[in-house]
């Protein structure tokens, strides 16, 4: 993808020309962030009482995966882990574009934090982190999954 940038002192009105053969993930990104409608999630970290602590505002890419555990649904990231007040349906329908896809019924993952993947019996893959942890991708959700992984990588 080339980008031209061009800087006019002059100008008054701003705009952004975006020249596009197919919609790809990252188009839409840019396009999200142009309208300011670029997701974020709003969470608290996880060991502290939800009415307590302040709220913090987390950007997809600062996220390996989401958790649904005991109802509530939680945010791991590189510094920590939140507590998220959303669904993960919502988050799943939210984040498609951002690499996030569901490998279970209880976990989403971003692909762009995946540093590798790992077979293992039962037709079961893991997918770890540079952060050390492992998410399993249950085999009901593989083909989706590497489904994913292939359009991704054909738009990116």
């Amino acid at each position: 993808m080339r980008l031209n940038l061009f800087e006019d002192k002059e100008n008054t009105d701003e705009y952004v020309d975006v020249h596009f053969a197919n919609m790809r993930p990252m188009i839409r990104q840019i396009i999200d962030t142009v309208n300011s409608e670029r997701p974020t999630l709003s969470g608290r970290v996880a060991d502290s009482d939800m009415d307590d602590g302040d709220e913090i505002f987390l950007e997809p890419e600062d996220i390996y995966y989401l958790d649904f555990v005991d109802r509530k649904l939680f945010a791991y990231t590189k510094n920590g882990v939140y507590r998220l007040m959303t669904t993960l349906a919502y988050c799943e329908e939210t984040l498609w574009n951002y690499g996030f896809v569901r490998v279970s019924k209880s976990n989403l993952v971003n692909i762009y934090k995946i540093s590798q993947l790992k077979p293992d019996m039962n037709m079961k893959v893991y997918a770890s982190f540079d952060n050390g942890e492992r998410i399993c991708i249950n085999r009901s959700y593989k083909k989706s999954f590497k489904e994913y992984l292939q359009k991704m990588r054909r738009m990116s």
